[in-house]
C-alpha cells in the first residue's frame, strides 16, 4: 500500500469508534491466528456482499432472547490492591512495548487522550483494597442493558486505577483475569468532567491497547468480552480468582 493510500486509512481507524476499532482488531487478530486462512475466505466473502439494511435487518432478526435470560455470566472476583498516595492517570498510561516497561502499553485512542490524558490528565484519590467482579458477556450488546444488570450506573463504577493495578499484574500480556486475546476488557469509569465512560483495554501489538467510548454508543459490544464492575447486584458462587 502507497503513503498515498496510506493517510487515509490511518485517519479513518483513529476516527473511529472504539467499539468497531474493537471489531477491527478482532478481525486482524483472527486473521493472524491459527485458523487464519479460514477466516479470511470468510471475510473476503462478506466484502463480496451488499450491506443488509436496515429495514431487512430487522424483518429477518431472530427472536430476542427471554427477558429473563441474564446478559452476564459471572466469572469471580479479583482484589484491587489499596494505594497509598494519588495515582497520575498520565504518569502511568504512557505508550512504550520496549523492555524497560513494567507495563506494555501499545496505544491509547483519542477518546481516552481527550477525556483522561488532557492537560494534567485525571488524578484519583488513594483508595483502599477493594474487589472487583469480572464478567463474561453473553451475548452482543451495547453498555445501557450491561450498565442496568451490573445494578446500575453507580454500582457498574470503577476507576482508572484499579483498572491499570490489573494491567500491571500481567503487564507483559501474561494470562490472568484480563482477556489477553485481543478482545476487549471493558470499565466503566469516570473521566476529567466527571462523565461515566466505557473504557476497554486489550492486548494487542505487544502491549495493551487503551480506548474509551460514550456509554450511549449505538454500537454492540461482542460476545465472550469481560466486563469488570466494583459493587454489581451479580451474585457468585465463585471462589476469589488468583490475581
Amino acid at each position: 500500500m502507497s503513503q498515498d493510500m496510506l493517510g487515509p486509512v490511518v485517519r479513518a481507524l483513529v476516527a473511529m469508534p472504539g467499539k468497531r476499532l474493537g471489531l477491527v482488531k478482532d478481525v486482524v487478530h483472527k486473521l493472524g491466528g491459527d485458523e487464519g486462512e479460514v477466516w479470511a475466505k470468510q471475510v473476503t466473502a462478506c466484502l463480496k456482499t451488499k450491506p443488509v439494511s436496515e429495514d431487512h435487518a430487522t424483518k429477518t432478526k431472530p427472536d430476542k432472547p427471554s427477558p429473563s435470560a441474564s446478559l452476564l455470566e459471572l466469572v469471580g472476583t479479583v482484589a484491587a490492591p489499596a494505594t497509598t498516595s494519588k495515582f497520575v492517570a498520565k504518569e502511568k498510561f504512557v505508550v512504550g512495548t520496549n523492555r524497560k516497561a513494567k507495563v506494555k502499553i501499545s496505544g491509547t485512542c483519542s477518546n481516552f487522550d481527550a477525556w483522561f490524558l488532557a492537560d494534567e490528565g485525571k488524578v484519583e484519590d488513594p483508595i483502599g483494597e477493594q474487589m472487583l467482579r469480572h464478567h463474561k458477556l453473553r451475548r452482543y450488546s451495547v453498555d445501557g442493558p450491561i450498565i442496568t444488570e451490573l445494578g446500575g450506573e453507580v454500582k457498574a463504577e470503577t476507576t482508572l486505577s484499579e483498572m491499570f493495578s490489573l494491567m500491571a499484574k500481567q503487564g507483559n500480556g501474561e494470562d490472568g483475569v484480563l482477556l489477553n486475546n485481543g478482545w476487549a476488557n471493558i470499565f466503566y469509569v469516570r473521566d476529567l468532567a466527571g462523565v461515566r465512560r466505557a473504557v476497554d483495554v486489550g492486548w494487542c501489538g505487544g502491549g495493551w491497547d487503551v480506548s474509551a467510548g460514550s456509554v450511549g454508543d449505538p454500537s454492540e459490544w461482542c460476545d465472550g468480552r469481560r466486563v469488570f464492575s466494583r459493587n454489581s447486584d451479580l451474585k457468585s458462587s465463585e471462589p476469589l480468582t488468583p490475581a
